[in-house]
């Protein structure tokens, strides 16, 4: 099975929308010049934090490149507005209920295309183009491709025995490089009949039934199994299209490597056309309307489908450097609205105090797809090894303390592995981790540190550099397990390196926590995980099943049980055996203290009172807490 790779999604905890203060301001980028400030009603002006990993929808994984690669790309489906368990047709027709084959048991879904839907260029879009983006997805193998992989892969054009995750290496190898030489070399636009025979083998991932009518076959990625969650997850971008004629002209496909072109240009089916992208510190990129956006006549008669509606205003995202920057420009109205990677609660509470700004505390599932955080303990390390060691540390720590002088209140405690608010969050009801120092003393007594025997050990505890919240934390941990006799000495580290001490090294034949690097070795630290889509077996698979990235080279947790479990469970649908399962995965890491469940902090939407058109949704990427700006518009006050 194929571990996930660690989402990349970088967290968005709270985002700003304010139009405050006099006077305005012009953005210089390339040829364009866009007017930015408190009166502006043409353009929504944003400043964001981050840059952009890639324009790609089969390649970018981070928060901004989803941003961005949403209001250009689409997909079948779409989350429905502020729901993020039902789902609306996009480039799909409609969103189809699963079929089963009575002999294999296994799903399959039967999409039928929106006839007329066409590029921005004026490429039509039809079942051989999403036939193209699938597998194109697939065969680029970057960071995204997981989600895919879980229940798809690639083809052989074989019916008697096609190609599936556990085939032999070889004959994988000999089908991707035809699969390339196809992508690149046939007319998807105009298909031949021997080309359209090929797409319409059966029993490959992804079938062609006619030019309008694509069908899913489920079971042949790493889960071998139905999948509850397909509809979440191919509304990712990955399974995005993409204009087969414009990539090949750029460029095509190459297996395994990122296209350059589309790295930094977009071109897809959707509401806004993107331009002047600079990613630079002080560049950006904006969004404007395409005026021959193929949706205007579906969305007439589907008003009730927000995710197709035409882009109403033009938007402008301004790459800024600093933080002190951006609230300059927050606080001078010289923007309508903000990004942040952090912002802790000493901002939040002074936004409120502004009466032109919405501040508005979300709902739990908000937090906790944006990133629930825990500590980790490398149980292969002593002290760490053993049990009475992680209770004591579990319940020496003042979570309160944490949640009300850290976040100023605005986080909650959580029983892992899978978020609160998520299906099957914590099924037995078990409390936290509770602050007391008497239990916390005993257990220590009850291990090999008992009567200082550890306070001459120096543990480094790794923590983000990402907020004076994450800081306050590790000196008040530093103070709560003092009182234990334990000695942690903080270590701050970047976003990247924590992705780094997440790998194993194959030179050294060991994880990266275990090695020298960034101060190393850190076996005791903070860790997190954000969401791709909303489904309970996308945390387990990166922060409870043995070989996940959010696991393996952290706690190092291994139990062949929660392993089983956990695959089971991403291919079950019955709700009392799913029950049955995440409560076993969830009560064997609780009582084994395999990772301190830390908290969620509270996400918040804030923006200025004369912007309109939000739709929320926990699993968007655009501000504030958006998927697209297409129904977004200011008002002149």
């Amino acid at each position: 099975m194929n571990p996930k790779r660690r989402n990349l999604i970088i967290i968005i905890v709270v985002v700003v929308l304010v139009a405050a203060g006099i006077g305005g301001y012009f953005v210089l980028r390339g040829s364009v010049v866009a007017a930015c400030g408190p009166h502006e009603t043409k353009t929504i002006c944003i400043d964001q934090a981050e840059l952009p990993d890639s324009l790609d929808p089969a390649v970018t994984f981070s928060t901004p490149g989803w941003a961005a690669v949403q209001q250009v790309y689409q997909g079948l489906v779409n989350y429905n507005g502020s729901s993020y368990t039902t789902f609306l047709p996009v480039l799909a027709q409609s969103v189809p209920s699963p079929t089963t084959d009575p002999n294999t048991g296994l799903e399959s879904f039967t999409f039928q295309l929106r006839s007329g839907a066409h590029f921005s260029n004026g490429d039509p879009y039809n079942a051989y183009v999403q036939w193209y983006s699938f597998y194109r997805s697939l065969l680029l193998e970057q960071g995204p491709q997981f989600i895919l992989e879980q229940n798809f892969y690639s083809t052989n054009f074989d019916a008697s025995n096609p190609l599936n995750y556990y085939s032999p290496l070889a004959d994988i190898q000999s089908a991707n490089t035809t699969l390339v030489s196809d992508l690149n070399s046939w007319n998807f636009l105009d298909p031949t009949s021997s080309e359209i025979a090929m797409m319409e083998t059966a029993n490959q991932s992804f079938q062609v039934l006619n030019n309008l009518t694509i069908e899913l076959n489920l079971g042949y990625g790493y889960l071998e199994s139905n999948y509850t969650y397909l509809l979440a997850s191919i509304s990712a971008p990955n399974s995005y299209a993409v204009d087969p004629a414009w990539v090949d002209t750029n460029g095509g496909v190459v297996e395994g490597e990122p296209n350059g072109y589309l790295t930094t240009s977009g071109m897809g089916t959707g509401q806004y056309l993107l331009s002047d992208y600079r990613p630079v510190a002080g560049g950006g990129y904006t969004l404007k309307p395409d005026s021959s956006y193929w949706g205007k006549a579906a969305a007439a008669l589907e008003p009730w489908n927000n995710i197709i509606q035409p882009a109403n205003t033009t938007v402008d995202v301004i790459f800024q450097a600093t933080l002190e920057t951006t609230l300059t420009d927050l606080e001078n109205g010289n923007v309508q609205g903000a990004s942040f990677a952090y912002i802790g609660p000493a901002t939040i509470n002074e936004l409120k105090g502004h009466s032109n700004v919405i501040t508005q505390a979300l709902p739990d599932v908000y937090g906790a797809t944006s990133g629930s955080w825990w500590i980790y303990l490398n149980q292969s390390v002593a002290p760490f090894n053993n049990l009475s060691v992680r209770e004591a540390i579990a319940h020496a720590i003042n979570y309160t303390q944490i949640i009300q002088d850290g976040f100023g209140g605005y986080a909650e405690q959580w029983v892992g592995p899978v978020p609160p608010s998520y299906p099957y969050y914590n099924p037995a009801a078990l409390p936290p981790y509770s602050f007391n120092l008497p239990l916390a003393k005993q257990e220590i007594q009850n291990s090999p540190c008992a009567n200082g025997a550890c306070s001459g050990m120096t543990l480094k505890y790794e923590y983000l550099d990402i907020g004076a919240d994450w800081a306050n934390t590790a000196q008040y941990l530093v103070t709560d397990l003092a009182a234990i006799g334990l000695t942690i000495v903080p270590d701050k580290i970047s976003l990247s390196d924590l992705y780094v001490e997440q790998t194993y090294d194959s030179k050294l034949h060991a994880c990266t926590t275990a090695t020298a690097y960034d101060g190393g070795p850190l076996y005791m630290g903070q860790e997190f995980y954000t969401s791709d889509y909303i489904s309970p077996d996308d945390w387990t698979m990166n922060d409870a099943i043995s070989y996940g990235s959010a696991n393996m080279c952290m706690s190092g947790y291994a139990n062949a049980s929660v392993d089983e479990n956990i695959t089971l469970a991403a291919a079950e649908s019955d709700s009392a055996t799913l029950t049955m399962e995440y409560t076993n995965i969830t009560n064997a890491m609780y009582y084994n203290y395999t990772d301190i469940w830390l908290v969620v902090p509270t996400a918040f939407a804030v923006y200025s009172t004369n912007l309109h058109g939000v739709i929320e949704n926990p699993m968007a990427s655009a501000e504030p807490y958006a998927f697209l700006f297409n129904t977004q518009w200011l008002s002149s006050s």
